[in-house]
């Protein structure tokens, strides 16, 4: 998990902290003016009143942004989750061939059939790319490039029946 997300949720909740902690000091100051023995200066309290509205404000909009960055944290927690389930059902497997693939487990199967994965893309982009083709050898579905040997036969040239051109 890339840990600059946090530490921006973080920093917004710190902000977003001060500036409630500046409105609270200002609505103790406001309260300070209205009890006082003597009749309040209005021009103060109007002052004090409209800081208190800005204030106000501004911890509403760094807790609406707070708020936002904490839901796409959470999106982003579960989306990590949800690839970290689903590569745990496959296990490391050897090819006859000594290549090295993902192949889901038999236990893990949910009813979908036995197959394998790009360990390249898995391991690089976080992505579950199928492997699929026949023969000796198959390719990963996202990568052409990533080309996996799986057995041994011996290659046979085609052989052409011989025919006498010649007129």
């Amino acid at each position: 998990m890339d840990f600059s997300s946090i530490e921006s949720v973080l920093g917004l909740a710190s902000t977003a902290l001060g500036a409630t902690g500046k409105a609270v000091s200002t609505v103790e100051a406001v309260k300070k003016l209205l009890a006082a023995d003597k009749k309040p200066d209005n021009s103060e309290a109007q002052t004090l009143l409209n800081t208190l509205a800005t204030e106000l404000t501004a911890a509403n909009m760094m807790n609406v942004q707070l708020s936002e960055a904490l839901k796409a944290l959470s999106r982003e927690w579960k989306r990590q989750d949800d690839y970290e389930r689903e590569k745990a059902r496959y296990e490391l497997f050897e090819t006859g061939q000594h290549d090295v693939v993902f192949r889901l487990r038999e236990d893990q199967a949910n009813g979908q059939p036995i197959h394998f994965i790009c360990p390249v893309c898995l391991n690089s982009d976080r992505l579950i790319s199928y492997i699929s083709g026949e023969g000796d050898f198959k390719t990963c579905q996202k990568n052409r490039d990533h080309l996996f040997r799986f057995s041994s036969s011996q290659y046979n040239r085609p052989t052409r029946a011989r025919t006498d051109w010649a007129v």
